[in-house]
This record gives C-alpha cells, sequence and structure tokens, in this order.
C-alpha cells in the first residue's frame, strides 16, 4: 500500500504529474535538468506576475484617463455655467441700468428750465455755522412767511388761524373779486413762484398755491391796515407789532415779490406796483438807523424787486452815483494787472484798518460826515489824513441789519458787497471803549458805550473772512495805510495831542513858542554888535 505521503508524487489518470525525473546512464535522477525545470517554472511565474502587474498598470492608466476627462469634462460644465450666469447678469445688470436711467430721465425732465441757464433763485436759507448759533436773527418768531418755516413750531400757531381772518378781510375789500379770482392767480403763480426758492419744496402744486394765497394776502393785508389805522387785536400789541415786523424782513421768511404785488393789485382794483410801493410800503420800510423816507423822496427801484427785504435792501443802500471812466486797451490792463500782483498780499489787498485809537495816533482825524448818501458813503481825504464816517443814531434792529447782511451774501459773488465792507470797516475801527469814545467825540457815534462796540463785533462775526469779500473800501484802505505810513504825520499827530489837544495846553504850547523867539530875537540883538562894532 503506497504511502500517503507520496500521493502528489504519483501521476493519476486524471491528473498526470507536471514533471517526471528523467533517469540518467547510471539510473539515477538528473537534479539539474529538474532545476532547469524549475527555473523555467520561476521565469515564467514571473512572467505572469509581470503580465497582471502590466495589466493592472494598464487599467490603472485607463482609469486615470477616464478620471481625467470626466474632470475635464466637469470643468467645461462648470465654465459654460458660469458663462451663462455672467451672461444672465450681463442681461440682468443691462436692465436694471435702463431702468435707472429711465427713473432719472424722468427726474431730469421734471427739472424746470433749460441746460446751462441759471436759476433765478432769489429766496435762500442763511448758510454756515454763524447760523447754528444765532438762529434767533434768521427765523421767524411769531410768523411764518414762505415754505422754510411753514408749521415750525407752536409760536407760529396763532398767526397760522390769524392768516385766514386777514384773508376774509381781504376779500371784503373788493367786492367784485371773488375767492375763485385769487385762486386763479395762486395757482397761475405757483410755478414761477416755486422756482424762486434755493431748496426744494416738499409740497404739492395745490398746497403751495394755497400757502401763496394765505402768505401773501396776509402782507398784503398787513400793510393796509397800518395805512387804515384799522385795529387789529393780535397785531396791535407793542410787542406783537415789532415782531411781525422783523418777521417779514427776514431772508428765510419772504414770498417773490410779484405774488404780493398781484393779490394787492386785486384787492385795490388795480392800483400797481409804485403806488404800492412809494405810498404803502415806504411808510414801513427803511425807518431804523435814519433812513426813513417820505413818499415824495422815495422811488420804486428799476428791475425786478425780489421780495421785501430786497426793496429793503435798495432803499438803505441805495445804488451809488458811478462816474463813467474812460475806456482803457488790453496791454493797460495787463499792465495794471502785473503791476498789482508785484505788491506783497498785505498791500494788494489790505483786509481791515487799524482801530481808531492807533490811526489817531498815526495822524488820521475823524469826522462825522455831512449829507451822506448812505450809511456806508465813509471816504478819506488822502491830503489832510480825515476819514469821514456818516453818524449812526441808534442801534435797535440787529436781526434786521444781519438779515441784510445775509441777503447782501446771497447775490452774485462779483457784486460789492458794501454792507459787509462798512460792517468789517467799523468792527476793526471799533475795538475798544477808547475807540469808541473817539468817534463819539467827532460825532460818529450819538452815544459812547460797550454796547456799541459789543454791536459791531457781534456783526463782525456774521460776514464772511475779510479775503473773501469784494470790498467797497480797498482804494480807501490802501490810502490810509499810505498815510500813516508817512513819519511827518504821526509826529504831527503827537504834537497836536499833546500840546494842542485843549486850551491850556495850547496856552501854555503858545506862550513858549513865544518866549522861544523872544529869546532867539535877544541873542541875535546880542551878537550883531560883536560882529559889526559901531564906528568911534
Amino acid at each position: 500500500m503506497a504511502s500517503p505521503m507520496m500521493e502528489p508524487l504519483v501521476g493519476s489518470k486524471d491528473h498526470p504529474p507536471a514533471f517526471a525525473a528523467a533517469p540518467d546512464v547510471h539510473g539515477g535522477a538528473t537534479t539539474d535538468e529538474s532545476s532547469t525545470v524549475v527555473d523555467k517554472g520561476t521565469d515564467a511565474d514571473e512572467s505572469r506576475s509581470t503580465g497582471v502587474a502590466s495589466a493592472r498598470a494598464g487599467e490603472k492608466s485607463n482609469d486615470e484617463d477616464v478620471e481625467e476627462d470626466e474632470m475635464s469634462a466637469s470643468m467645461q460644465r462648470r465654465m459654460d455655467e458660469s458663462s451663462a450666469v455672467e451672461k444672465e447678469e450681463e442681461v440682468c445688470d443691462d436692465a436694471e441700468a435702463v431702468e435707472m436711467a429711465a427713473r432719472m430721465e424722468q427726474r431730469l425732465g421734471a427739472l424746470p428750465g433749460k441746460a446751462h441757464e441759471s436759476e433765478p433763485f432769489t429766496i435762500f436759507r442763511v448758510a454756515g455755522p454763524m447760523r447754528e448759533r444765532n438762529r434767533h436773527l434768521y427765523e421767524p418768531q411769531m410768523v411764518s412767511i414762505g415754505p422754510f418755516h411753514r408749521g415750525a413750531g407752536r409760536h407760529l400757531a396763532a398767526m397760522e388761524e390769524h392768516k385766514w381772518r386777514c384773508l376774509r378781510d381781504l376779500l371784503a375789500r373788493n367786492p367784485d373779486a371773488p375767492l375763485a379770482t385769487y385762486v386763479r392767480a395762486a395757482r397761475d403763480l405757483e410755478p414761477e413762484a416755486r422756482r424762486r426758492y434755493a431748496e426744494p419744496v416738499p409740497l404739492t402744486a395745490d398746497e403751495f398755491a394755497e400757502m401763496l394765497l394765505l402768505d401773501g394776502c396776509f402782507v398784503v393785508e398787513f400793510f393796509l391796515k397800518g395805512e387804515d389805522r384799522a385795529d387789529d387785536a393780535l397785531i396791535d400789541a407793542a410787542w406783537a407789532m415789532q415782531n411781525v415786523y422783523n418777521d417779514l424782513f427776514l431772508l428765510e421768511n419772504q414770498l417773490p415779490f410779484f405774488v404780493i404785488e398781484r393779490f394787492y393789485d386785486i384787492a385795490t382794483g388795480g392800483l400797481g406796483r409804485d403806488y404800492f410801493v412809494t405810498n404803502l410800503l415806504v411808510k414801513y420800510l427803511t425807518v431804523d438807523f435814519g433812513t426813513a423816507k417820505d413818499g415824495d423822496s422815495a422811488r420804486s427801484p428799476d428791475g425786478e424787486i425780489h421780495h421785501l427785504l430786497h426793496l429793503y435792501y435798495h432803499w438803505f443802500l441805495p445804488p451809488e452815483d458811478r462816474a463813467k471812466s474812460g475806456t482803457s486797451s488790453k496791454d493797460e490792463e495787463d499792465a495794471a494787472f502785473d503791476e498789482l500782483m508785484a505788491k506783497p498780499v498785505d498791500e494788494r489787498v489790505p483786509w481791515q484798518l487799524r482801530s481808531a485809537s492807533e490811526l489817531q495816533y498815526a495822524g488820521v482825524t475823524f469826522r462825522a460826515k455831512k449829507s451822506a448818501r448812505s450809511l456806508v458813503d465813509v471816504t478819506f481825504h488822502s491830503r489832510d489824513g480825515v476819514l469821514e464816517i456818516p453818524a449812526v443814531d441808534r442801534y435797535t434792529n440787529q436781526a434786521l441789519f444781519a438779515n441784510l447782511l445775509a441777503y447782501e451774501q446771497s447775490r452774485g459773488r462779483w457784486e460789492l458787497q458794501r454792507l459787509v465792507s462798512y460792517v468789517l470797516l467799523m468792527a476793526s475801527v471799533v475795538d475798544a471803549q477808547r475807540d469808541v469814545e473817539i468817534l463819539q467825540q467827532a460825532g460818529v457815534f450819538t452815544k459812547g458805550d460797550e454796547e456799541t462796540a459789543a454791536f459791531y463785533s457781534h456783526l463782525g462775526e456774521l460776514c464772511p473772512p475779510p479775503e473773501f469779500v469784494n470790498n467797497c473800501y480797498n482804494d480807501l484802505f490802501r490810502d490810509v495805510r499810505e498815510y500813516c505810513g508817512r513819519s511827518w504825520n504821526r509826529h504831527r499827530a503827537v504834537l497836536v495831542h499833546d500840546y494842542f489837544s485843549n486850551p491850556w495846553t495850547s496856552m501854555s504850547a503858545a506862550a513858549a513858542v513865544v518866549l522861544l523867539v523872544l529869546t532867539v530875537v535877544q541873542t541875535v540883538y546880542t551878537v550883531l554888535p560883536y560882529y559889526n562894532p559901531s564906528p568911534g
């Protein structure tokens, strides 16, 4: 019986042995051949392994190629999707841009006027930090006129109700003009009146027209009652009358004058602007600062009247008479400009004067100007060093003065700022109590106290910096500066001040001069015989 251990080596009918040991000549098995067979088997195994590895490598390479193709396809899809999104966004942006442009075109189309056409603004808000510190000078205290302060507070509510009473009273003046006549006029005036305000007014056309009607008729009735001396319980009180009067001349509290003029014309049956101005308003305008006028001397200004404050300014500072100067060539103008620019800046634009005491020490004499054309009619005579300033009687209406300054600054930038120039001049000259006393002695001020200096100092704070002012006193400043720069004028001023300031010092100085002359004469007569001895 064969051993089990030998079974794998025994070939069977179904599974013959893989390898057979061939006997050699000696009858033994040849080991080299079996080794060779084994080696061949090993090579075959390696070949099979290499083939499997190659197959696997091929499979891996194919997988990587597939993966790369998939990645490429994915990236392409993403790029296509991104491009599609960008196109959609571009289309969306174009649609939004078109919609935005349409809205802006609608807003542009609603603007009045034409391109490169200046708007006719005449009513402004007072700008700048000084307004915030001086609101009481620019905001109404009792009655609101126009849109800027409409419904601004309870302190204005009583007059809002009173405007309806004034409208009723005005309607009773002309039975031939019913309320509908005034309403039609207000609606006709609404578009042009709205353009006169320097900022948008958030009122509908009907609301704006109603405001024009109530406020305009109130102003007309206020002045008509004043002319008739009619009773008005709400306004006749002294404190109320002054407040209403002040409020009507605030820059921010104005109606276009053509609105007031139109309602006055309807109420009076067509008396016209000239009668309204010269026979009615003149009794109430320019009553401060000694500039009141009667109907005979007053004249309605030429051209358009912007509003009541503009009319006040016209009478307060009438147009200066300017002599027509000869024409000069372009070369002469250029040469004069080059000569001016070659000077130091403080000589080109001498923005301020010294105080009155310093000017007096430098030889300048102050004098109250007689027959001055207006408050700003200040002149300097360089020959004798006399600075003439119109006399000022009283200082009672700082709010009115402040709003005149604000109106002047709201005009064109090339306009001469005469009132601003005057305030800056007086604020520099009146610097202390001693300066007030000097001008009081000269007759410029009727009284000399600290209130006078504070008045001009505060008004000076309401003006722009001097370098930004189109000053009407530039020539005067230059002449005063040149005069004060001469040493002889200063020495003469000291001599006059020290020896001729009062009768006693004048008599002492005269006696000293006489004594000096007598001493010189005596000396001469004493010395002459020595050089010219008498014969004998």
